[in-house]
């Protein structure tokens, strides 16, 4: 049990850690091929790309779990004492309900799109991965959004009926 609590806490992180991990490990090797031993690799920078298309999509969910979105602070700090003190949470719930549609809409398109690859059996020119391999992250990612979402959904309800504010620096 301790070892998902700890994955639901770090999951993003270490993905994103081990992604950039690889990415500077690959092009090192690739720096070095070509200036030391003047031959380059044709695969580095194509297994980079998929690191960094990844790295991508996953902060996306990374950003959700953390609050770290745009977010007009401004329109936040009006609502604050509205509805008994309950105004910012209204909004929150607000905020989460549009991401949870935008992402369950995205959802659908990105599955098809992943398929589509898979069916067409299309592969990478220089390492020949299978195409819909590196497209999955879509859905991964915009599940990802989506679990993190509802378990902030979740929270928020909790803090409304325990009748809690929000703190300062708490989305």
């Amino acid at each position: 049990m301790k070892l998902v609590k700890w994955l639901d806490k770090h999951l993003e992180e270490i993905l994103l850690v081990a992604l950039l991990f690889v990415m500077m490990i690959i092009m090192s090797i690739q720096i070095l091929a070509r200036y030391a031993l003047g031959n380059s690799l044709s695969w580095s920078e194509e297994i980079t790309r998929f690191c960094f298309i990844w790295t991508g999509f996953l902060s996306i969910s990374y950003c959700v779990k953390n609050s770290k979105s745009i977010k007009i602070e401004q329109f936040v700090e009006w609502f604050k004492d509205d509805f008994g003190g309950m105004g910012v949470h209204v909004l929150r719930l607000v905020s989460y309900t549009i991401e949870l549609v935008l992402f369950g809409y995205l959802i659908p398109f990105a599955y098809h799109f992943v398929r589509a690859s898979y069916m067409g059996k299309a592969a990478s020119p220089a390492v020949g991965i299978p195409m819909w391999i590196v497209q999955s992250i879509t859905v991964i990612s915009f599940g990802l959004c989506e679990i993190r979402l509802l378990q902030k959904l979740i929270s928020r309800i909790g803090m409304i009926r325990r009748g809690e504010k929000e703190k300062k620096g708490e989305e």
